[in-house]
C-alpha cells in the first residue's frame, strides 16, 4: 500500500505516489488530512503553451508554489528558468536543479542576498527600482569598480504600471515612472552592466491590452534614456481560467504582446515572462474531507490558514470547481450530485476567523465523511499555508485531472 508522502520525504525520495484517478486515491488512502493532488497532464499543457506560444523565454515565478513536487513537474515539462525572489528560493532551485537559470526579480532584497546569489549560486540577473538598490547590488557583487566585470550582470529596471483589468495590482509597492526609469537605465549603463526593463501588470490580468500599455511605457522609458536595453521582462499576471473569470486564451495575450512589440519599435529586443499562476493553477487540486455538518455549515480539514487563503482576498473574483466524493459501505467511491445548496465552510482550527467569506454551492445531502475536491488550486495554496494551531497540509499524490 502506498503511504502519503510529505514534502520532507519527497525531498529525500523525489517520488510522489501516483493513482489512476482521484477515486482510486480516496479508496486506497481514505485520507483524513488534506491531500495536494498533482495533475502532471495539466503541468505539461500549461508549460507547452508558454514554451511554444510566448514570443520569448519563459521563467517560472517560484513564489506561486515552491513545493518540490510542483517544481519537479515543471522541470519535467521543460521549464529551465526560474524567477526567484528570496535566498530560500535561490538555494532551493540551485540545490534541486544545478543546471537551472535564475533571475532575482525582487527589486528590494535583504542585505547580503545579492552577494550569496551572485557568488555562491551563479545568479547574474537582478531587478532594481532605485539607485540605492543598484549601488547595493554592485557593492555586494564586488563589481562597483569594474565596468568590464560588471558586464556579467543584467540589471532589470522595474517600471510601475497601472492595473486596468487585474484582480490584484502589483505596482504600488515596487516600480518607478518612465522618467525615473530612464535615469536608472542610464546609471546601469554607466556601471558597465547590461540594462534591461521589467514590469508587472498585476495578478490575474484579463486583458492583453494591459501588456500593450506597459510595453508603451517601456518604449517611452527607452526613448527618454537613450539607452539600448538587452531585454524586456513582461512579468507575470497571465490568467488562470477559473470559474467566473472571463479572459481570452493565453495565445491572445502572446499575440497581443508580439503585436505591441512590433508596433512600438521593440521587435528587436528579446522578451522574457515570469508566469506563476498560469503555469501551476490547473496542476494541483486539494482534496479535503468534511468532518462535521451542522445545518448549512460544514467543518472541513482545511481552511484559510491552510490551502484556501485566496478566498480571503477582498473582492477575489475566482471560484474553483468542486466535486464531492463518497465511500459507500462496500468501499466504492462515487461522485455525489444532487440539488446545489449554499454552505458556510469552516476550517479545522479553533479560530472563528477560519471560515470562508463566501458560501460554497454543494449537493444538499453532503455529509460528514465525504471528500470535497477543490480544483485549480496550484497557485498560492501550499505556498502560503501556515502551521497555525498545528494544522499544516503536507501530503502529496498525483492523478489525472478529473473529467466530471
Amino acid at each position: 500500500m502506498a503511504l502519503p508522502l510529505s514534502v520532507e520525504r519527497i525531498k529525500r525520495t523525489s517520488r510522489v505516489p501516483a493513482f489512476a484517478s482521484v477515486p482510486a486515491l480516496i479508496a486506497q488512502w481514505q485520507p483524513v488530512e488534506p491531500v495536494y493532488v498533482l495533475h502532471p497532464d495539466a503541468f505539461a499543457l500549461s508549460s507547452e503553451a508558454f514554451i511554444k506560444g510566448f514570443p520569448g523565454e519563459t521563467m517560472y515565478a517560484v513564489k506561486a508554489n515552491d513545493t518540490p513536487p510542483v517544481l519537479d513537474a515543471l522541470w519535467a515539462s521543460g521549464i529551465r528558468h526560474f524567477d526567484v525572489a528570496s535566498l530560500h528560493e535561490v538555494r532551493l532551485i540551485r540545490s534541486r536543479y544545478p543546471g537551472a537559470r535564475m533571475s532575482f526579480m525582487a527589486p528590494i532584497r535583504l542585505n547580503g542576498a545579492a552577494a550569496e546569489a551572485f557568488h555562491v549560486h551563479g545568479v547574474r540577473a537582478f531587478a532594481v527600482d532605485s539607485a540605492f538598490e543598484l549601488q547595493r547590488l554592485l557593492h555586494e557583487t564586488g563589481l562597483e569598480r569594474s565596468p568590464s566585470a560588471a558586464r556579467e550582470l543584467t540589471v532589470l529596471v522595474r517600471l510601475a504600471v497601472k492595473s486596468h483589468s487585474s484582480a490584484l495590482e502589483l505596482s504600488s509597492k515596487f516600480g518607478v515612472d518612465p522618467q525615473q526609469g530612464a535615469e536608472l537605465l542610464k546609471a546601469v549603463a554607466q556601471t558597465g552592466a547590461k540594462p534591461a526593463l521589467t514590469f508587472h501588470v498585476g495578478s490575474l490580468c484579463t486583458s492583453p491590452e494591459d501588456y500593450r500599455r506597459a510595453l508603451a511605457l517601456c518604449a517611452q522609458t527607452i526613448q527618454l534614456s537613450g539607452v539600448a536595453v538587452c531585454a524586456i521582462d513582461v512579468g507575470g499576471g497571465f490568467p488562470a481560467h477559473y470559474l467566473e473569470i472571463e479572459a481570452p486564451p493565453l495565445q491572445a495575450f502572446f499575440d497581443g504582446i508580439r503585436a505591441a512589440q512590433a508596433e512600438l519599435g521593440l521587435a528587436d529586443i528579446p522578451l522574457l515572462c515570469e508566469p506563476g499562476r498560469a503555469l501551476v493553477a490547473d496542476g494541483v487540486s486539494v482534496l479535503t474531507q468534511v468532518t462535521f455538518r451542522r445545518g448549512q455549515a460544514l467543518y472541513i480539514n482545511d481552511g484559510v490558514y491552510g490551502s484556501l487563503s485566496e478566498f480571503n482576498i477582498p473582492n477575489w473574483p475566482a471560484r474553483y470547481p468542486l466535486t464531492v466524493y463518497r465511500r459507500d459501505k462496500f468501499g466504492a467511491i462515487s461522485v455525489q450530485a444532487g440539488t446545489g445548496q449554499p454552505f458556510r465552510i469552516y476550517g479545522p482550527t479553533c479560530d472563528t476567523l477560519d471560515k470562508l467569506p463566501v458560501d460554497l454551492t454543494l449537493p444538499d445531502h453532503v455529509q460528514a465523511g465525504d471528500w470535497i475536491l477543490f480544483e485549480q488550486m496550484g497557485a498560492y495554496s501550499a505556498a502560503v499555508r501556515t502551521a497555525f494551531n498545528g494544522y499544516y497540509p503536507d501530503t502529496f499524490a498525483s492523478a489525472p485531472r478529473p473529467q466530471v
